[in-house]
């Protein structure tokens, strides 16, 4: 088992009037940027700014692929993942990003656990441009 996410998470920015917060994308290898996200202008639960983001129930989620990584066809970053059981709850936004309202906790885990795997398992998806400079990606 891999970390539990919720301690990766860096906050980024916050107003405390607005109740919004942005927490840092987390990096998967040159393959993946996973968002978790929780304060009053994201679909989690609660929809509030809280200062202990072990007290969430849910989260929103948003998945992107990183530039120079295979989308589509054997090689595609997706592919592997359209059998995982949670990934009917996101939605595509674009080609390259997928979003998920309100996960719960223990799915966001496994969402992440899966993505680490993932890009460990099928180093193929990435271009060998990519892989000789990650400032392309």
């Amino acid at each position: 088992m891999t970390n539990d996410f919720r301690i990766l998470l860096k906050e980024d920015m916050r107003n405390d009037e607005t109740g919004e917060r942005w927490f840092q994308d987390i990096e998967i290898g040159s393959v993946f940027f996973f968002s978790v996200q929780a304060s009053t202008l994201h679909d989690s639960t609660p929809p509030a700014l809280l200062d202990d983001v072990m007290a969430y129930e849910a989260f929103q989620v948003t998945l992107q692929i990183r530039h120079g990584v295979y989308n589509f066809g054997k090689r595609g970053a997706w592919q592997h993942l359209e059998d995982k059981p949670w990934w009917p709850l996101f939605e595509a936004e674009s080609p390259v990003l997928t979003v998920a309202a309100n996960l719960p906790v223990a799915t966001v885990q496994q969402v992440y656990e899966d993505l680490v795997a993932c890009e460990k398992a099928h180093p193929e998806m990435t271009t060998k441009k990519c892989l000789r400079s990650l400032s392309v990606c």
